[in-house]
């Protein structure tokens, strides 16, 4: 973040950012810190759980235009405990003159914190130039359960994703070494999204991650809780717990992943799930 915190406006589009502190005091965890600058604010914290802060990220526009940049800095202390969502979708709109519109998450977690990152899904209009970037680096014991959801093109209004690119990156790390790097880059009309080896014709793709202490989780008991008739793939890398959608309804990949969210909370947080009430849906 820069050192003078201001909004910027130019021929390139909006530049945004915000940087949140939070540290572990007194039993609960405060928002220690919070630097801003452009269209991007996060509201007040909630504590309906007690010691957990719930946290609320604003972008009044709702949407992205070209050359529009959005940085997100997220610094949780020793043994801080957050979950931050969205109140509504992210969209990325249609661009005419080639600019790229980038979003970027990263994310530090100190040892023993935890982090949920649950943010609804981005929108992503034919014709944009989207770079999505998701960074989280955890210390000795951190935990992260967080989830990505992309749609491509706007299938309940008859618009597919023929032309524009997106580009989408998720980056776990823990002490410095990698636990899951993925990054897919979608082309406007390009083969990959019809093809069976590809999207096989699906508009929303996406992914939840969470790192897991206990291997002994059953990954046939966790797939008995995902709804029927979906293409879900559940899977395991080393420490972190792979659950992806491929199909054409985010309520659909929302509901799947709240219910997985909702087993793997209990058993490896040791919470009963609560949803957050600005979720509407």
């Amino acid at each position: 973040m820069p050192q003078t915190i201001q909004q910027q406006e130019s021929e390139q589009g909006w530049q945004a950012g915000l940087a949140l502190k939070l540290a572990a005091k007194n039993g609960r965890t405060v928002l220690h810190s919070s630097r801003h600058f452009g269209p991007l604010r996060v509201q007040r914290p909630f504590y309906p759980e007690g010691a957990n802060c719930h946290l609320y990220l604003l972008h009044p526009p709702g949407g992205m235009v070209a050359g529009d940049s959005l940085a997100i800095e997220v610094n949780l202390a020793a043994a801080a405990q957050s979950l931050i969502t969205t109140p509504a979708a992210g969209k990325l709109y249609r661009v005419a003159n080639g600019l790229t519109q980038y979003q970027g998450v990263h994310a530090t977690l100190g040892e023993a914190a935890l982090l949920e990152w649950l943010p609804q899904e981005t929108i992503i209009f034919n014709g944009a130039q989207g770079q999505l970037v998701n960074r989280f680096e955890l210390a000795a014991g951190a935990r992260l359960i967080g989830w990505d959801i992309v749609c491509l093109g706007r299938r309940a209004s008859g618009e597919r994703f023929t032309t524009g690119q997106l580009q989408q990156s998720i980056e776990i790390y823990r002490q410095g070494r990698p636990l899951f790097i993925d990054r897919v880059h979608f082309t406007g009309g390009a083969e990959l999204l019809d093809a069976p080896w590809g999207m096989n014709g699906g508009s929303v793709s996406g992914t939840l991650f969470a790192t897991l202490e206990d291997q002994s989780l059953s990954m046939d008991a966790l797939r008995e809780q995902l709804p029927a008739g979906h293409n879900w793939g559940l899977s395991r890398r080393g420490e972190v717990l792979l659950l992806r959608y491929l199909g054409d309804s985010s309520q659909d990949c929302r509901r799947g992943f709240e219910a997985m969210w909702g087993v793997l909370r209990p058993q490896l947080l040791g919470w009963a799930p609560l949803r957050p009430r600005i979720w509407n849906t």
